[in-house]
């Protein structure tokens, strides 16, 4: 897939990302010398894959679309099942450069420039907003992706002041930690050379946007190794 990959404005958050990744490529090295990563072989444990081809959306005959309670977000799935599989999902690239899983059923139903939003009010809407609104924020420096408080204030001063960077870290699967109506937390995991990082991103419902916002009250988003990619969701 050749584009033209355009910078955001800042990449605080995603820069520190790929230094954690080259940490734990370069950890690696220097533990098993003799076994190099090969990114593209299969693990010896069930582990998330990123897709090759993008895949049109195809609607779920069990679906079914709620009404918008305020906002401009479109009527969206009301699914409330945990998706054990992974919703259909397309592959797009957002304009500040990362490419990103959306869904026809769950959103983003809005993409008007920078600022990807409207998702389902539902676990798997949760699972396409966290990684989409947290590029929105830190990437494309969009404020209102987060709910408001003084650490998301903080945090966006920072991400806005620091260069940016042009590399992405790859997200291949997902697990939700907790969903409710009011709020939801998902782990999304990517690999790092022969083993998989991961992050935890927690959202608030909004209902003046009808929409998911970014939960920023703990501070940053922080990624660590992950032991086990096997309890994770495939994105495909």
């Amino acid at each position: 897939m050749a584009e033209t990959d355009p910078l955001g404005k800042n990449w605080k958050l995603w820069g520190g990302i790929l230094a954690f990744i080259a940490a734990v490529v370069i950890l690696g090295l220097i533990f098993f010398p003799r076994t190099p990563p090969q990114p593209e072989a299969t693990p010896t444990t069930p582990a998330p894959t990123v897709p090759v081809n993008t895949a049109p959306p195809s609607a779920s005959p069990s679906a079914s679309t709620s009404k918008p309670a305020s906002g401009d977000c479109p009527a969206l799935s009301t699914d409330t099942s945990f998706p054990n599989d992974a919703p259909a999902t397309e592959w797009k690239r957002h304009p500040a450069g990362m490419l990103l899983p959306v869904s026809a059923e769950h959103g983003p139903a809005k993409m008007d420039g920078d600022f990807w939003r409207c998702f389902s009010h539902t676990p798997s809407g949760a699972v396409f907003a966290g990684l989409t609104l947290l590029l929105d924020i830190s990437g494309a420096g969009i404020i209102d992706a987060a709910a408001e408080s003084p650490q998301r204030d903080e945090l966006f001063k920072q991400w806005m002041s620091l260069e940016q960077t042009s590399e992405y870290p790859v997200i291949s699967g997902y697990r939700i930690m907790n969903s409710s109506d009011d709020a939801a937390s998902v782990e999304y995991i990517g690999p790092a050379g022969n083993q998989y990082v991961s992050t935890r991103v927690d959202l608030l419902w909004d209902d003046k946007a009808n929409d998911w916002r970014l939960d920023l009250s703990s501070g940053e988003p922080a990624w660590d190794v992950t032991t086990d990619p096997s309890s994770y969701t495939d994105l495909k």
